[in-house]
């Protein structure tokens, strides 16, 4: 699955590119999923790290689409970035903010087609591994990009991901051992983090994607250099 972020305030652009990815996810096969934002202020405020691609309008009220970029790149180095503007002279600066290309009003079908094949070949070299986790009768695999934490509880292993939770019998030693190096972070005896997805840390919680999770006290200070660490060397890239 590619997540698709469009930031884009004149409603008929941002319904044009929609049309343009369900045509791009029928002709190649592709799963996505879309959101829509207005202004670069409703996108920013809330970001969390859950997108593949973002495609941003550089001409937005309130707070232009480079602006949002820069603090974009500040909460995610790892995004796919990609312009949508009228305005060929501001295009080119898209690349200070490690854009992936841009694509010139009025869009088609096909300049967009080459820079989604390009996202692609971009989540197949991050996509290192996959984990098999069952639910039920059915079996699953899941990217780690999507497995945003760990928990254990009681015998097992409660896995939260983008497609919900999965529960397996296990240790959490044993998922750390497993998990550890791809970014994962055991912030508390009973639960494992995904780096990526993290949002904010309090005093006794770090909040991963939308959920609050205890921090031990004695990982506080392990937490914030493995974050600091984790983005410093481009966020898992």
């Amino acid at each position: 699955m590619i997540r698709v972020a469009i930031v884009e305030d004149e409603e008929a652009y941002a319904r044009d590119l929609t049309v343009f990815l369900r045509q791009y996810e029928l002709k190649r096969g592709v799963e996505l999923t879309v959101d829509t934002f207005s202004s670069g202020v409703d996108f920013i405020s809330d970001y969390n790290a859950r997108y593949d691609v973002v495609f941003m309008d550089i001409k937005l009220p309130h707070m232009n689409g480079m602006q949002c970029a820069v603090r974009l790149r500040r909460l995610d180095e790892d995004v796919a970035l990609i312009f949508v503007t009228s305005m060929n002279q501001y295009a080119l600066k898209g690349y200070e903010v490690g854009a992936m290309g841009y694509m010139i009003k009025p869009i088609s079908y096909f300049p967009l087609s080459v820079l989604m094949d390009k996202v692609q070949k971009k989540l197949a070299r991050e996509t290192t591994r996959d984990i098999v986790l069952s639910r039920g009768d059915s079996v699953r695999r899941v990217s780690l990009r999507d497995l945003r934490f760990v928990e254990v509880l009681d015998h097992y292993l409660i896995y939260h991901t983008e497609e919900g939770t999965f529960r397996e019998i296990g240790r959490m030693k044993t998922a750390e051992e497993e998990l550890g190096g791809h970014g994962f972070f055991r912030c508390s005896n009973s639960h494992l983090i995904n780096l990526r997805y993290v949002q904010a840390i309090d005093e006794n919680e770090v909040t991963v994607g939308t959920e609050r999770v205890p921090i031990s006290r004695r990982r506080k200070k392990e937490l914030l250099e493995a974050i600091n660490n984790y983005f410093k060397n481009g966020g898992g890239q």
